[in-house]
């Protein structure tokens, strides 16, 4: 069986989420401290590790080292797609075509982000099982072979909130993983730790955790950009309370932006009883709209370089049950505009559905949202 971090192991022994990350959030944990579990994983995984190293050899597949700045600018407008809740991902039907990478390449799309929950895919002893190794190669390939930069993103983040203790030692585990089975694909393959850190999981205990998950990362993937987002939902508010590796140049640092929530979120049975009964909530592009927009993406800005790190906006997007399709475009393209001339990369939620560009059934882009997205 895996060895698990040492934060992990803590969370097990004290039983409390909170107080099992009392080190942590004293900012003890730092990457001279960060658990080495390499020596630990055992010969029965040693096959894996020589096979992964030779998992993509195609064409000039190699990894070579990019600076994060110039790695925004060439993922420019993404879009998120085959989210884990998708049935392909346990090997059930699904809407989404490997052959749906060439249209979203011929689109304008540049990135692809795809969200992973992994958990449930790990074995008793902490290793990711084949088939879903498979469906994430499949995937990753074929984005690949379409000049997509593919973010694969760990999307437990409703399990981690919800419990800490359960969180720590798989999320470990699931990085272990990824980073080892994906070191030598080409540098198009980014890693985002961890999706919308939030409930247990605060900004204390986030700031000790990705010290030791970049510490694991960078035992085989020394160079590759990670992508590292702040706590409450990847809240713009939080970022001030991110608190990076400074010696660490190889780092994206993420946001997530839905504002106002009673326009994107109307009629949405996910984010409570207020915002599920509101409707008929307009937005038109005011002077005043926009000027919120700007000043919002505005503030991330002057952290980005206040911080000298590159920004990627993860995720934008509005809801279709009330929302109407051209204040929803309207609102897209001034999120989008603005995020692409303050030098964010985007990645637009979501590929279909009730936020979707694309109509499945129908096989069509919708087309007011498509153009919102890709820089004219």
């Amino acid at each position: 069986m895996r060895a698990i971090s040492t934060l992990a192991l803590t969370a097990v022994l004290t039983l409390s989420p909170l107080a099992a990350f009392a080190q942590g959030a004293t900012g003890s944990a730092t990457p001279a401290d960060a658990p080495t579990m390499r020596a630990d994983r055992g010969l029965e995984i040693a096959k894996q590790q020589i096979d992964s190293y030779n998992s993509f050899v195609k064409g000039n597949a190699k990894f070579e080292p990019i600076a994060p700045e110039k790695q925004v600018l060439q993922m420019a407008a993404g879009i998120n797609v085959i989210g884990g809740y998708d049935a392909y991902w346990d090997g059930g039907e699904t809407q989404f075509s490997m052959g749906d990478f060439a249209k979203i390449r011929a689109a304008g799309f540049s990135t692809v982000r795809i969200p992973l929950f992994a958990f449930k895919h790990l074995t008793k002893d902490g290793h990711l099982d084949g088939a879903y190794f498979k469906r994430i190669d499949q995937v990753v390939e074929a984005a690949l072979s379409n000049g997509l930069t593919v973010i694969l993103d760990e999307h437990d983040f409703e399990i981690c909130a919800k419990n800490a203790d359960e969180c720590a030692g798989n999320l470990a585990n699931v990085w272990y993983e990824l980073s080892d089975h994906y070191k030598a694909y080409p540098n198009s393959v980014i890693f985002e730790l961890l999706n919308e850190p939030n409930g247990q999981v605060d900004d204390k205990i986030w700031n000790s955790w990705l010290v030791d998950l970049l510490a694991i990362v960078r035992e085989t993937n020394p160079e590759r950009n990670v992508i590292i987002g702040p706590t409450h939902w990847n809240s713009r508010a939080d970022l001030p309370l991110l608190k990076l590796p400074e010696n660490d140049k190889h780092l994206i640092v993420t946001f997530h932006y839905y504002e106002p929530m009673t326009f994107t979120h109307q009629g949405a049975s996910w984010a409570g009883p207020e915002l599920e009964k509101t409707k008929d909530v307009r937005w038109t592009g005011t002077p005043e709209e926009m000027k919120k927009i700007a000043d919002d993406l505005g503030g991330v800005l002057l952290w980005s370089q206040a911080a000298k790190r590159p920004v990627f906006l993860g995720e934008f997007g509005a809801y279709n049950k009330y929302g109407k399709l051209e204040d929803r475009a309207a609102w897209t393209q001034a999120v989008s505009d603005t995020a692409h001339k303050y030098g964010f990369a985007t990645a637009y939620w979501y590929w279909d559905g009730g936020f979707g560009v694309y109509d499945a059934e129908k096989k069509v882009w919708v087309k007011p949202i498509l153009d919102a997205l890709i820089p004219k």
